[in-house]
């Protein structure tokens, strides 16, 4: 049995590796501070810490995000340097910037951004079992108003905690997917996952529900973490990879010598340290405890 502390560094590792510590990474982080802080959900303070990471260091958020960014610099009235209060918003007017966001890209916001950043919601024992779901739609609509993103986000991240729940691999993706009132290219992912890498929606590798259908083919047809990461790399580095080491390292855990090569010891120490600081507060029924 894979204890919720190994469960929750897979993840994070598995996901730099299979990302090579791209920006998401950085806002998964964000929102495990935002979680650990606040002690709970609070999509104005995870908003702010993404904006600013953008504005402090420009890395590469995805199209959507920057728009939102450079909205919110237009209701910032301040003239002195600016930190990251700047960017906190009452939740009204952040849906009010996300529909314009929605407006400007013509309703195409139905991306894979909030299910390779969301999943520490997955092992914040703050977010109840019976809520996981319905607050990661409200981590993707910071974003992402197209609820197709975020109900993608929400399967992910009801994986996770059911692999947590020490669910085997199969219960936890059926579980998942029974979800009532999954949009309906969601169900054909469904019905199509493991029989083929994508599925014919006609769609590009970013939408969201693609990107899940390959990440649960590459790790339902894997052995360990570092085939289903190298599988996913050799088909879709951008958008299904980092999936997929999220997923690969919740349900295998990450060994070192899948690791030990592709991420260094300054790019480990955060994950380890937030992965320490969120299974410190699982009070796990089954784990004991974790160190």
């Amino acid at each position: 049995m894979i204890n919720t502390y190994t469960r929750c560094e897979g993840a994070f590792i598995g996901h730099a590796i299979a990302s090579k510590y791209d920006p998401s990474i950085l806002m998964a982080l964000n929102i495990s501070q935002s979680l650990v802080e606040c002690q709970k959900f609070d999509g104005s303070d995870i908003l702010s810490r993404y904006l600013y990471l953008y504005h402090t260091k420009k890395c590469e958020i995805g199209e959507i995000t920057k728009y939102i960014y450079q909205e919110t610099l237009k209701r910032n009235d301040t003239q002195s340097l600016i930190s990251r209060e700047n960017f906190r918003f009452d939740q009204s007017i952040i849906d009010e910037i996300v529909k314009l966001a929605d407006q400007k890209f013509e309703g195409r916001t139905a991306g894979c951004g909030p299910a390779q950043r969301s999943y520490p919601l997955a092992f914040c024992q703050y977010i109840k079992d019976d809520d996981l779901f319905d607050c990661t739609l409200l981590e993707a609509k910071l974003t992402h108003n197209n609820p197709i993103a975020g109900q993608v986000a929400g399967i992910v991240n009801l994986i996770c905690r059911s692999l947590i729940n020490n669910n085997d691999w199969n219960d936890a993706v059926n579980s998942a997917l029974a979800t009532p009132r999954l949009h309906k290219d969601i169900m054909e992912m469904a019905f199509h996952r493991n029989r083929r890498f994508y599925h014919d929606l006609g769609t590009p590798a970013a939408y969201a529900p693609t990107a899940l259908n390959s990440a649960l083919y590459c790790v339902s047809v894997s052995d360990n973490a570092a085939q289903a990461i190298a599988n996913a790399c050799d088909k879709d580095k951008s958008y299904c990879a980092p999936i997929v080491g999220i997923l690969a390292g919740a349900r295998w855990g990450i060994p070192l010598e899948t690791y030990k090569d592709n991420i260094n010891d300054l790019q480990l120490a955060p994950l380890r340290d937030i992965a320490g600081r969120l299974s410190a507060i699982w009070k796990s029924k089954n784990d004991g405890p974790h160190y």
